[in-house]
């Protein structure tokens, strides 16, 4: 039979070239595929948002205890007797918000600590927010940055990026309108 021999010389030729024979291994890619630049930007606008939600949340939170404590020192100043003027001067307030703020703690009793001493406290508190508040609305800043950038390269979309800052993605297209159109 021709077609015998035929298939049994095959088999003979095939038996040593190394697919699957005994004595040679077959050949194995051990190579590591190239990182898709794309993703690794992606993941790294990712990872740079969360660290800015956390940045932003522990300032935020900062900002409120400050604001809290200085209504209460401006409350108990207003309650020694400081004028309103001078505690409005110290703390950078309106002398209305000074008033108000005295007015929604109304039962203090009088602490017996002096006009300059409340003064500086009130003073130092208000120096301290400021610098919070500077170093959020810095952390809000560079979170636009980061927003505008991802959005105009297109490397996440809307809902990604609302996932990763903490933003809805209406707001997220609002806050990123024409942030790449402006100069520094």
């Amino acid at each position: 039979m021709p077609g015998k021999e035929i298939q049994e010389r095959i088999l003979a030729r095939t038996a040593g070239t190394g697919t699957g024979g005994a004595d040679v291994a077959p050949y194995r890619y051990r190579g590591v595929p190239k990182p898709d630049p794309a993703t690794a930007r992606a993941q790294q606008a990712l990872a740079m948002l969360a660290q800015l939600r956390t940045t932003i949340a522990l300032r935020s939170s900062r900002v409120r205890a400050l604001t809290a404590e200085l209504g209460d020192c401006v409350a108990q100043a207003v309650c020694d007797g400081v004028k309103v003027a001078a505690v409005a001067k110290a703390a950078g307030l309106p002398a209305a918000s000074i008033r108000s703020a005295a007015l929604a703690r109304g039962e203090l009793y009088p602490s017996g600590q002096t006009r300059n001493r409340h003064l500086d406290l009130i003073a130092g508190l208000a120096a301290e927010l400021a610098a919070a508040e500077g170093t959020r609305s810095a952390a809000e800043e560079q979170r636009t940055q980061v927003l505008a950038l991802a959005r105009k390269s297109r490397l996440l979309d809307d809902y990604q990026l609302a996932g990763a800052s903490g933003l809805k993605s209406d707001e997220i297209r609002k806050v990123t309108r024409g942030v790449g159109l402006r100069v520094a």
